[in-house]
């Protein structure tokens, strides 16, 4: 069984969760907004053949939320200090979306520390120009905001309102997405929810990161792999959406949406040539929820 603990990182007490196993080390990074409960299902099977463990950014789930410190500079030492608590000298790095800003980072700045790097669709390159994504479809019908008073009425209601709020996961909903979102509330005596994720910050970090980022990859030393989503439909189109309304979703998906992947892709490429690409059929940001059994693949060919 995994066990959930804790570590300090300069004085901010950051979540973890050790999945152990047999071999070398094996670092999960999540996504903007996401813990490392998202690799609940991933992670057991990787331990079949790694020592794995996920770390949960600070200021998410049941990490602390420190006021600062959410630049890629002192999330790298964040890794470190990770790193050093458990006895790491040299890891494979495994990061989705957001992760792949901090994983060539942490690599440039400690090569010897870095085994590999495993993106999770998390390449971000800077584009010039970068491309207008506003016209997206689906912000239109979706829910804005967190849960409100009536989605925290009882688990099944708040599990209710981000299957409507984000149909890319209800499509492909599993233990692992339950987890991460219980993690982001505590369940009051009478039942009722406390929600205490916040969405301002991971805004906050998203505008004062996203601007500046400029992932180094050619300077990276070690060993690279993306599994990259290269589907041709809309991830995000609800389950109730007319016809009419996930053709339109579709046609932007193909005319906008996946040009810009595939321009992070060619640039990756272009930046790193000896890095391997695995190009999947299938739209899904959160890829390796979504095609678990072709990501552990991947992974393991690679190694």
């Amino acid at each position: 069984m995994p066990k959930e603990r804790f570590f300090d990182s300069g004085g901010v007490n950051l979540h973890y969760i050790d999945w152990s196993g047999a071999g070398r080390p094996l670092v999960l990074l999540a996504g903007l907004g996401d813990t490392a409960h998202l690799y609940r299902g991933l992670a057991p099977r990787l331990a079949s053949r790694f020592r794995v463990a996920g770390l949960t950014r600070r200021g998410h789930g049941r990490s602390s939320r420190p006021d600062s410190g959410y630049d890629l500079d002192t999330l790298v030492q964040d890794i470190r200090r990770f790193l050093d608590t458990l006895g790491i000298d040299r890891s494979i790095l495994v990061g989705h979306s957001f992760g792949g800003l901090e994983m060539p980072l942490f690599a440039i700045r400690y090569p010897q520390r870095v085994e590999a790097i495993v993106y999770l669709d998390a390449l971000f390159p800077r584009l010039d120009p970068e491309p207008d994504l506003s016209g997206d479809p689906i912000w239109s019908v979706l829910p804005t905001g967190g849960p409100i008073a009536d989605d925290l009425v009882s688990c099944e209601a708040y599990l209710a309102h981000y299957k409507r709020a984000r149909p890319a996961w209800a499509k492909i909903w599993c233990e692992a997405i339950e987890a991460d979102l219980m993690d982001k509330v505590t369940i009051e005596d009478d039942g009722r929810l406390e929600f205490h994720h916040d969405d301002d910050l991971m805004n906050r970090i998203y505008r004062e990161v996203w601007p500046v980022r400029n992932p180094e990859y050619a300077r990276v030393e070690a060993p690279m792999l993306a599994i990259v989503p290269d589907g041709n439909f809309h991830q995000g189109v609800p389950l109730d959406a007319t016809e009419e309304f996930r053709l339109a979703a579709d046609r932007y998906w193909e005319e906008k949406l996946l040009p810009w992947i595939r321009q992070r892709t060619q640039a990756f490429r272009q930046a790193a040539p000896a890095a391997r690409i695995v190009e999947l059929d299938s739209p899904y940001h959160h890829i390796f929820l979504a095609e678990e059994d072709r990501t552990l693949q991947a992974i393991t060919d690679f190694f």
